[in-house]
């Protein structure tokens, strides 16, 4: 017969969830012919019981300050069935009732992982209480007296309070067996802000903002007016309102009734009603501004057609001051007056006013005009300009084309050195120091020098080259002096001259260029007579003792500097056997004390030559022969 069917296990597969999780779980049921099928089960894992645990113990504390800090550690037998909880603080709730008992409700959670929560709540009760205040006042028994009194009841007998009024520190007070506190000792005058707190617990104020106003027995009334507002200088009087007929004094001298001239600032003035050896006072504030300083600023005297300002300013400074001109005239801003006056400024600071005047004076301007003795000429042309203007002049400047700046108003001299046409300012500054000027235009004309020029070629002559060419570049000329310098001269255009060049010397040529109108104009040059550079140089000689050609030496006859002179030997292997710094000083064929051997030797010349830095280096070989 057929074998029983196989049944086994496949897998289990979760949806990935938590809370509910459900988990697919699989058999493979397989009979003896390898037929199978699945089969399937459904788990699901859903956790829904809460998490266990309990608040700490209610507490009751004294004072606030003793609340003690939320503590999620302090909770009770926390725990879950499948997991750990956590514990979160949620807040405090007061009722409110401070300092009468306060209870506050202190609230914690508790969740495990699959949300489940539960809440749990710890009371804490505050016992201070806030004390309950009744305040009797009493007044004095006699004018002027410090026996008025004010009872405060209410407290809890025989307790230590913190006591303050009329806004002084507090004081520790105990109460009486009562629950009362009398406050003795006190004179006529306006109580209030009543603060009491338990010493042991100072947060818990009772206030009692009560006016208590203790009257001394038929004071009289009396009201020292309203606050006043002046100006320096200003006068007033004090009239105190006395219904009762009592007798009024004023502090500071003042009488009731009387005009006086309060001083500037803010003075409190103390009237006292005496009835019957009762006092009431009372006290008056009087504010007296200061006149404020106005400065127009110093008197001006300008010129016609400037352009001017005014300011005026406090100079004591303080609040700001309005200032206000006659005559149309904003502080501050420029205008140009057209003929001489007073200007006046008004000064107003908290209603306090004041005055300064500034004299402005205008001055005319000068009518300038001039005249020269002679406009035209051959450079150079010495001018005598005159000042003709109609205003004399204080300060008269005369700016020429040519760059002079001149001074004087008469008779001014002037010299034009160079050829063209120049304008010519005047500028005449009156007495009153008012500037004006006129410009005339070309108003001087010269004629100018010729301009003398020339090149020589060449500048340094030798005795193989000893004629130079002189290449006439002058400008404006007609005519011509040559003078060469060694006392021959020539009247041509471009000429050309020899010199004699055996010896060394030097030459100032000089050329005179003249204009048509004899105006004349100078060049020179400088013609050097130089050496030309002669030397040879030796290729064989003989050390041999006879006394003849024992040295090798270059022969300079002209034209190189003796003391700039550097002369080496070098051997086949390039070692240097001689030098000489001398050339006077030649080579004896020897190296180390000894005659070379015979052969070839390299040598080396460097020098520089007389009249220029030019270096030379030359080198060639000489033979050694014994």
């Amino acid at each position: 017969g057929a074998l029983p069917p196989v049944v086994t296990w496949e897998d289990d597969v979760s949806d990935g969830n938590s809370c509910p999780e459900v988990i697919t779980r699989r058999y493979r049921v397989t009979d003896d012919c390898g037929n199978f099928i699945f089969v399937q089960q459904i788990i699901t894992i859903n956790d829904i019981t809460d998490p266990l645990g309990a608040a700490p113990d209610d507490i009751i504390v004294a004072c606030a300050s003793d609340v003690p800090a939320p503590d999620v550690n302090s909770l009770i037998g926390v725990s879950d069935n499948c997991s750990n909880p956590t514990v979160d603080f949620i807040g405090d709730v007061s009722d409110n009732n401070v300092c009468n008992g306060e209870i506050i409700t202190r609230t914690y959670t508790i969740t495990d992982d699959c949300n489940n929560a539960i809440s749990v709540s710890q009371t804490i009760t505050i016992s201070a209480v806030t004390p309950s205040i009744t305040l009797t006042p009493t007044d004095p028994l006699t004018c002027g007296g410090n026996d008025g009194q004010i009872v405060v009841s209410g407290l809890t007998p025989n307790t230590a309070f913190n006591l303050a009024y009329n806004g002084n520190p507090s004081v520790v007070i105990n109460s009486d067996a009562t629950g009362n506190y009398t406050i003795t000792g006190l004179s006529a005058g306006n109580y209030t802000n009543f603060v009491i707190s338990p010493a042991d617990c100072p947060t818990c104020e009772a206030i009692d903002n009560t006016l208590i106003n203790l009257v001394d027995p038929n004071a009289p009334f009396v009201d020292a007016g309203p606050d006043q507002i002046l100006c320096q200088g200003d006068q007033t009087a004090l009239t105190a309102i006395n219904p009762d007929g009592a007798i009024i004094t004023w502090n500071n001298g003042i009488t009731d009734g009387v005009n006086f001239t309060p001083p500037v600032g803010n003075t409190t003035y103390t009237v006292t009603a005496n009835l019957n050896n009762c006092i009431s006072t009372d006290v008056v504030q009087i504010e007296v501004n200061p006149i404020p300083t106005v400065d127009a600023g110093p008197d001006l005297s300008i010129c016609e057609g400037d352009v001017i300002s005014l300011t005026a300013f406090n100079p004591l400074g303080g609040d700001p001051t309005t200032f206000t001109w006659d005559n149309g005239i904003q502080n501050g801003a420029t205008f140009s007056p057209n003929q001489s006056g007073v200007y006046t400024v008004t000064g107003v600071q908290n209603n306090c006013e004041n005055t300064d005047q500034v004299q402005v004076t205008v001055n005319p301007l000068a009518n300038v005009s001039f005249t020269a003795d002679n406009t035209q000429g051959c450079i150079p042309l010495q001018v005598t300009l005159s000042n003709t203007s109609d205003i004399p002049g204080q300060l008269c400047v005369w700016e020429l084309g040519n760059g002079q700046t001149l001074f004087g108003c008469d008779n001014v001299s002037a010299l034009f050195a160079n050829p063209g046409c120049y304008d010519v300012t005047l500028t005449v500054n009156t007495a009153a120091g008012c500037e004006s000027q006129i410009t005339i235009p070309n108003y001087i004309c010269t004629e100018g020098p010729p301009s003398a020029n020339f090149a020589a070629d060449p500048m340094v002559v030798t005795a193989n080259d000893p004629i130079v060419n002189f290449n006439n570049g002058s400008i404006d000329a007609t005519d011509y002096q040559w003078n060469f310098g060694d006392g021959n001269t020539s009247n041509e255009v471009n000429p050309y001259h020899q010199y004699d060049a055996t010896e060394e010397a030097s030459y100032n040529v000089q050329l005179i260029a003249f204009s048509q109108y004899g105006c004349t104009d100078t060049a020179y040059a400088i013609i050097e007579v130089q050496e030309d550079l002669i030397f040879y140089v030796p290729n064989t000689f003989t050390p041999d003792g006879d006394n003849h050609n024992e040295t090798f030496q270059p022969v300079f006859t002209s034209g190189f500097d003796p003391y700039d002179f550097h002369l080496m030997i070098f051997n086949r292997w390039g070692e240097i056997i001689f030098e000489s710094y001398n050339a006077n000083i030649g080579w004896d064929g020897t190296y180390g004390g000894e005659l070379v051997k015979d052969g070839t030797y390299i040598w080396k010349i460097d020098f520089k030559t007389k009249y220029t830095e030019e270096r030379k280096v030359l080198t060639g070989h000489v033979n050694v022969l014994k």
